[in-house]
């Protein structure tokens, strides 16, 4: 049997490459022998650099730079030759057919899953970081950049980039705000963007669609699970409404913008970066695929494993899990999704729609979350081996 092992990562957990390796581990344990090929899934977060850069034997370019609090941090960014990439994925991506890629990963320098939870407060974390990556690429003279934006930490619409880039912000006294970050906005009194680095386009894959502002926006969809507090999520997105509109008289853009699909995602990074370059949303999990040549790898698979930490109504918004269950209907694959815990709703949901379908929890109800991460890699493998065991 040939099965293909095609797992998202489970968060504070296991990463979406070592989840796969205990799916391999488990599979070559089985009495019978099986075929099994490992491709981990991002979204754009987590692993992005290093599983597209790999997969196409890229280098490597390492910098020094700020984390979403300020400390130094060794980050490294993937470097993809054009012609690594068959013809179709750079039309997908509207990439250009010369030159050198930059694989940059948002969350290897801002990313939420390198803060405790203790220090997860969206109004002091900036994305400095980001911009320093995106300043040295315009060094490495490259043709494009590939940013993955998933798994973040910020909320400040890529200003803290925009400083690092170049762009200026000034307090009252004139003098300049370094660390740029929501709770020191209302000290912004001047934006000055004339020394702006230039830069290369810019694809930013993203799977999130959401705009900038309200009920579904970056602030009221994202913030608290980066640590804002419901009692001041109006405020936040107050000041983002201001914010943002500053943001587009300065680099005369029309208001309208912050309805475009994407500009909330990452705490509205596509939205401060895409003011000011020229950028192009491209469907996160989509890109990855073709990337990776995920339809051949599941018509090629009798049995197809997948899953992630968290199975619920967000996964059916586009999270590679259920793109995969998608895809792997259309050939009629068997499919076994493991999550660490399932919402019923959306399992219901997926059971009604396709056929030749397994959904189940690997998580223990009676261990307490934190219990459930600290076992996850015996539970994940106890349960896949029961489910194993029933295709043999």
């Amino acid at each position: 049997m040939r099965i293909l092992a095609a797992f998202d990562k489970c968060k504070d957990s296991l990463s979406a490459r070592e989840i796969c390796a205990l799916a391999q581990k488990v599979v070559s344990t089985q009495p019978i022998s099986h075929e099994i090929e490992c491709s981990p899934l991002t979204d754009g977060g987590e692993g992005f650099a290093q599983l597209l850069t790999e997969q196409k034997s890229g280098s490597y370019h390492s910098i020094l730079a700020s984390d979403s609090i300020g400390e130094e941090k060794e980050v490294r960014i993937g470097i993809v030759p054009f012609d690594k990439l068959e013809p179709n994925l750079r039309e997908f991506a509207d990439l250009p057919d010369h030159g050198n890629y930059a694989v940059i990963e948002m969350s290897s320098i801002a990313g939420l899953s390198d803060l405790p939870s203790e220090k997860r407060n969206p109004w002091l974390t900036s994305t400095v970081g980001v911009g320093q990556l995106l300043a040295e690429v315009a060094s490495l003279k490259v043709s494009a950049i590939i940013l993955g934006i998933g798994g973040s930490a910020t909320n400040d619409m890529g200003l803290g980039a925009l400083r690092s880039l170049g762009v200026r912000f000034l307090d009252q006294e004139n003098q300049p705000i370094f660390f740029p970050n929501p709770e020191s906005w209302g000290r912004i009194q001047t934006i000055c963007p004339e020394k702006l680095v230039t830069l290369p386009s810019i694809r930013i894959a993203c799977d999130v669609t959401n705009q900038l502002l309200g009920e579904g926006g970056a602030t009221f969809q994202f913030g608290p699970q980066k640590g804002l507090s419901i009692s001041r999520r109006d405020e936040m997105e107050s000041n983002m409404d201001i914010m943002s509109a500053r943001l587009a008289e300065t680099f005369d853009k029309p208001l309208v913008f912050r309805e475009e699909e994407g500009t909330g995602a990452a705490g509205g990074i596509g939205y401060g970066l895409s003011v000011a370059y020229d950028t192009k949303f491209v469907p996160g999990f989509s890109f990855v695929s073709k990337w990776f040549d995920l339809e051949k790898s599941i018509q090629n698979a009798d049995l197809i494993l997948t899953g992630e930490g968290r199975f619920d109504q967000t996964s059916l918004m586009g999270k590679g899990p259920y793109e995969i269950i998608r895809m792997a209907s259309r050939y009629n694959k068997n499919v076994i999704l493991l999550a660490g815990s399932v919402d019923s709703d959306a399992k219901k949901k997926c059971m009604n729609e396709f056929s030749n379908l397994k959904i189940e929890a690997f998580g223990n109800d009676q261990f307490t979350l934190e219990e459930n991460l600290l076992n996850a890699s015996d539970l994940f493998q106890q349960k896949l081996n029961y489910y194993l065991s029933l295709h043999q």
